[in-house]
């Protein structure tokens, strides 16, 4: 078990968790002090995944997701370990006011969670865009339904399959989906189309980690929350079976039939939204 993993097991939002107002004040100061603990820890690891990955060597999806989080995590690191020691009242209220403020580590549940809902009800509204958006484009939402008609929908290069050549309205569709930002209307195409592009390259380098250590069922809470909102999959209001069924068909898609090109999947999500594309073979 990671030291981040380990500070998740202090979270006293977690589902089942009944504690008196004491008990949830104490729970969160522990939360948070593993937490920071823990982030402490993922510092000296970065540096040896980073020479490993410099030298060529395998990381596990673990050392992977400390790699991408920590140069975020450590500029938050001190403010908010400020914030613990000198107004530890304010913590819970600040976070859900700016989540940008709290490190990956000390992210609770229930903040994680209160942050989909909000990027869900944006989904709703990119959704009913995409459908307009496929429809212009000659394809329907039939073309998405399923492995074998997404499949040949994408072997005849509709462009919008294509980053590189899909329009401008597209490209800050998909960054809004991600949650990658909300200045799209204001920034360059090719500072969208980078940043969709650095998404699906982490998404890509995830699902293939995820895949290989066979790791959907075995994922806490919050991290499986993470991947959800990762990929678009709206999150908040879906049981967690249903969650862990609409990673792993994402991922059995990407590794099965697009390894290297997640735009499909991801125009798939934003135009079914709480459905998944259903696998061949499978009885879901």
């Amino acid at each position: 078990m990671t030291a981040s993993e380990q500070a998740a097991t202090f979270d006293p939002t977690l589902p089942g968790r009944f504690l008196g107002s004491w008990q949830k004040f104490t729970g969160f100061m522990s939360f948070y002090r593993e937490g920071i603990k823990a982030l402490w820890a993922n510092r000296s690891e970065y540096h040896t995944i980073k020479r490993q990955i410099r030298n060529g060597e395998e990381i596990s999806r673990a050392e992977f997701q400390i790699y991408t989080r920590y140069p975020n995590d450590r500029l938050r690191m001190v403010p908010f370990a400020m914030l613990v020691v000198l107004a530890p009242e304010l913590i819970y209220l600040i976070i859900i006011l700016m989540p940008g403020f709290c490190p990956s580590t000390c992210m609770t549940y229930r903040a994680t969670t209160k942050g989909a809902r909000r990027h869900d009800k944006l989904k709703q509204k990119l959704h009913l865009q995409a459908l307009d958006r496929i429809r212009d484009s000659g394809l329907s939402t039939s073309d998405f339904v399923d492995e074998a008609a997404l499949t040949k929908a994408v072997q005849a290069g509709n462009r919008v399959f294509s980053l590189e050549q899909m329009s401008r309205a597209n490209i800050a569709l998909m960054y809004r989906f991600f949650g990658i930002g909300s200045l799209s209307m204001v920034q360059p195409t090719s500072w969208l189309r980078a940043g969709v592009q650095r998404r699906l390259e982490y998404i890509r380098t995830d699902d293939a980690l995820l895949y290989s250590e066979q790791l959907i069922s075995g994922l806490g809470l919050v991290e499986l929350f993470r991947a959800c909102q990762e990929r678009g999959i709206p999150a908040a209001d879906l049981p967690e079976y249903q969650l862990r069924l609409a990673l792993y068909n994402w991922v059995r898609l990407s590794q099965r039939q697009m390894p290297d090109n997640a735009v499909p999947i991801a125009w798939s999500r934003l135009v079914l939204l709480n459905r998944s594309v259903k696998l061949a073979n499978s009885p879901v």
